[in-house]
């Protein structure tokens, strides 16, 4: 019953938004409107507001650790400026950027699906994990663009994913979404909403090709909430060393069928070296370091000839030092398409999968302490969605997800999971 009601729901969601999208202004940025053109004005005078919520609801059908319970909702809301001080004081490329945000609920992935003794490795709610909590300082920074020139540097209170790693989020699962090193480099490279206190210095040598180098202080207090007093804490008290990460982007404007991608890979380099933060994955021992790296590729396939709409795919892959991360490598592969009927040319149906691969050593040094619970190599996740567009606001997204080894474990049954994200900008 709870699934039948469940899938009832998320299409009679699909079909009120096609009512919806013919009755509504579609040329609206804005979910509110733009009070009375008070936003237009403040942003012809350099002050830009932007507001959303994303929330995400998954229901275990069957597999995991505990079928049939009730659905989890987690939610994430963050609310920014963005002031142009070109505009405001003359002062010629330079913005500065403030971002708070809040996360709250719970998650299907934690309570249901996965085994107590091997948690799942990604997560059926991509809203729900690191910066939980009421609320939290996600950026704050300062950027200037040079002019005449193609140097960019930022700094201040800032997100590696924001900058580096870069990937679209248009699925539930957190595989599939953001920055994929935040998501298996241990602690040491968080995504947004945890932001840390570092600078990003990128160079455009032409419009297709760039190369950027970051220095990201380290601090394990980043995303506790207690430690960093809620979120909102400057302090850098128990920094531990640094992460530098640099990368190289290729982004031609007619590659493949003539169409458009991106292209990037890059490395990074930690030097963390207190052993509560930072030891080897297999003797405890201290580690003064940690490497990493990856690919990530956005390719375009083909076009109905209006800006993306068409067949577009994506891969990704990382790498991770296998003296110190659980993790030592994941793939990834997905496909999207965009444009489908007159009245929604945005709505897009989306598949992919992953893998993601336990380190041996990490696996071969639980098992020598008797501790035999990883015994499949890798959890694999797979998601087929449809992102239904209500105008610029409003994104309603059912999907569903299938799970293989769960944590990467036999202890558990593969996992199918239905799942149900919105988003409405403001």
């Amino acid at each position: 019953m709870k699934k039948t009601s469940f899938t009832l729901f998320a299409s009679l969601l699909c079909v009120v938004t096609t009512v919806y999208a013919k009755h509504s202004d579609q040329n609206s940025s804005y979910s509110i409107g733009d009070q009375n053109s008070n936003r237009t004005r403040l942003a012809q005078q350099g002050i830009k507001f932007d507001a959303a919520l994303f929330s995400d609801t998954a229901y275990l059908v069957s597999g995991g650790h505990l079928a049939g319970a009730r659905p989890e909702t987690s939610a994430h809301f963050n609310i920014g400026t963005e002031l142009d001080m070109k505009k405001m004081a003359g002062w010629d490329g330079v913005k500065i950027r403030a971002v708070v945000s809040a996360r709250q609920g719970q998650s299907t992935g934690v309570r249901h699906l996965q085994h107590p003794s091997a948690p799942q490795l990604s997560n059926s709610q991509v809203t729900f994990g690191r910066g939980n909590q009421h609320t939290r300082l996600s950026e704050l920074s300062i950027e200037k663009q040079f002019s005449n020139s193609g140097l960019n540097i930022k700094v201040g209170r800032i997100t590696i994913g924001n900058d580096f790693d870069v990937m679209a989020c248009d699925f539930q699962n957190s595989s599939f979404c953001g920055a994929q090193m935040g998501k298996w480099q241990s602690n040491l490279w968080m995504n947004n909403p945890v932001a840390s206190w570092g600078g990003r210095v990128r160079y455009d040598f032409d419009p297709e090709l760039t190369m950027q180098m970051g220095i990201y202080e380290f601090n394990p207090d980043n995303g506790k909430s207690n430690a960093e007093g809620l979120g909102w804490s400057l302090s850098t008290a128990h920094a531990d060393g640094v992460t530098i990460p640099i990368e190289m982007i290729w982004k031609p404007q007619s590659f493949i069928n003539g169409l458009p991608g991106s292209y990037r890979i890059g490395a990074l380099y930690n030097t963390a070296h207190d052993p509560n933060n930072q030891k080897n994955i297999a003797t405890g021992l201290p580690e003064d370091h940690s490497t990493g790296g990856w690919i990530a590729i956005e390719q375009q396939l083909t076009s109905t000839g209006s800006d993306k709409q068409g067949l577009e795919m994506f891969e990704n892959f990382t790498w991770h030092d296998q003296a110190t991360n659980k993790i030592d490598n994941t793939e990834q592969i997905g496909l999207e398409y965009i444009g489908l009927g007159t009245d929604h040319p945005d709505d897009m149906i989306g598949l992919a999968v992953n893998r993601v691969h336990l380190n041996k050593h990490f696996v071969h040094a639980k098992v020598a302490n008797g501790q035999h619970q990883f015994n499949a190599e890798a959890e694999y996740n797979i998601e087929l969605n449809y992102n239904c567009h209500l105008g610029k606001k409003i994104l309603i997204r059912p999907d569903v997800q299938y799970v293989i080894h769960p944590g990467s474990t036999h202890n558990v049954n593969n996992a199918f999971v239905l799942g149900l994200s919105t988003k409405v900008t403001f």
